[in-house]
């Protein structure tokens, strides 16, 4: 049953497919009838990353995805071979992972199940249609306790230093009594470029993001590939602008876990949250980020307070001169990346002397909302002064880093 399969595209946001059909106002597809199938498939192997899904809102409790990825159930067909299983979430290994694969073959035809045998193959599929052969096996079913025995199906090794979200299209060929049974299941496999790194929080959107917006293999150089790979992510955070993510102030929810989860269930979330977002994605590919926060730490009428941008456009939002007391971004290898305003310098006396145009007195602490003080052109006490190049400790705006999300 081997077939070349034509390029397909992945969407932003596609969640695993769960429902039956296409479109609810649609006639519902066929039943999978099939009195032989692959009940299920379990993922398991050296370099597996296990995950949960998140959202899509805060109330609704994350999902912990275990080794069971793909479920039959009740299934249908689509396209005469191609199955939609019940269940079907997203496969995420690291480069260099060695897939183990367990199928389960069900007969769910009348009497014992017969004789047969199986084949399986399956092969990873990236955006351009270009195909890389996973594994290729076939036997003869085993019988056990009523059922079929699971057959285990050891898979290659993934390519070295790649991040990539492929499309993983198996072919089920099963024959009993002389009967075959052909059938293609395709499922998302997203591969990060490095194994992420320990306490990681790993959320099913963000290896998902993370993998199709680097697509492709890049030799470890060291930092000078590290600093490229989080350059094309940062770079590729206003590809979420259409899904409605954006900057802005936002009541964070309590109890309060970690700003990458907040980021992805909130659609409008402050530098906190996107910079928790952004080293969750960093790290996710095995690149080491720490969080760095410009902040004034004790305001006061009577010295700098507060900063004032240069009029810059924030994600998803209008260009603007923004004020604050504080903002966050991430440092990778000492190099900044702000995923609020999408930008990169060399290190954080560059980025300070590009974005923060001046200092200004005042009193109070965080900006609130209506004609909270921030608000006030120059500054409550109309006292701004321009932020001179290089950085200054005496202004009270101090650097503070660290490592959680």
């Amino acid at each position: 049953m081997t077939r070349n399969y034509l390029p397909f595209l992945f969407l932003l946001g596609l969640l695993p497919t769960l429902a039956a059909c296409d479109d609810p106002k649609e006639k519902p597809l066929p039943l999978l009838e099939d009195p032989l199938r692959t009940g299920q498939i379990d993922f398991g192997g050296a370099g597996r990353i296990y995950y949960e899904i998140t959202g899509p809102d805060w109330d609704t409790p994350n999902v912990a995805v275990g080794d069971t990825l793909v479920v039959m159930g009740e299934a249908r067909v689509k396209d005469d071979l191609h199955v939609l299983p019940e269940r079907n979430h997203l496969a995420a290994y690291a480069s260099d992972a060695t897939p183990l694969l367990t199928f389960q073959p069900q007969w769910v035809g009348d009497g014992a199940p017969p004789a047969g045998t199986y084949r399986f193959r399956g092969v990873l599929v990236d955006r351009a249609g270009q195909e890389l052969e996973l594994f290729d096996v076939q036997g003869a079913l085993e019988t056990r306790d009523g059922g079929y025995a699971p057959v285990q199906v050891a898979a290659a090794a993934l390519p070295h230093d790649t991040a990539r979200l492929w499309e993983l299209v198996i072919e089920h060929e099963y024959v009993a009594d002389g009967v075959p049974y052909e059938r293609v299941t395709r499922t998302e496999f997203a591969q990060t470029w490095k194994a992420p790194l320990p306490n990681t929080k790993l959320y099913q959107q963000i290896i998902r993001w993370g993998c199709d917006w680097i697509d492709g293999h890049f030799e470890d150089l060291g930092e000078t590939t590290e600093n490229q790979l989080a350059d094309t992510l940062l770079l590729s955070m206003p590809k979420l602008v259409p899904l409605g993510y954006r900057y802005g102030s936002l009541v964070r929810p309590v109890p309060y876990t970690n700003k990458a989860e907040v980021f992805l269930d909130y659609k409008q979330s402050a530098c906190g949250e996107f910079y928790g977002f952004f080293m969750d994605l960093v790290e996710t590919q095995g690149i080491d980020a720490n969080y760095l926060i410009f902040i004034f730490p004790n305001p006061t009428p009577d010295w700098y307070s507060m900063y004032q941008t240069i009029d810059i456009a924030a994600l998803g939002r209008e260009s603007k001169v923004w004020r604050y007391s504080d903002h966050g971004l991430v440092e990778v290898n000492g190099r900044v990346y702000d995923p609020t305003y999408t930008l990169i310098f060399e290190n954080a006396d560059q980025y300070e002397d590009y974005l923060f145009a001046s200092f200004c007195y005042g009193a109070e602490g965080k900006c609130g909302r209506g004609n909270a003080w921030c608000l006030i052109p120059d500054g409550p006490q109309g006292v701004c002064a321009p932020n001179e190049p290089g950085y200054d400790p005496a202004l009270g705006f101090e650097r503070w880093r660290g490592e959680t999300y």
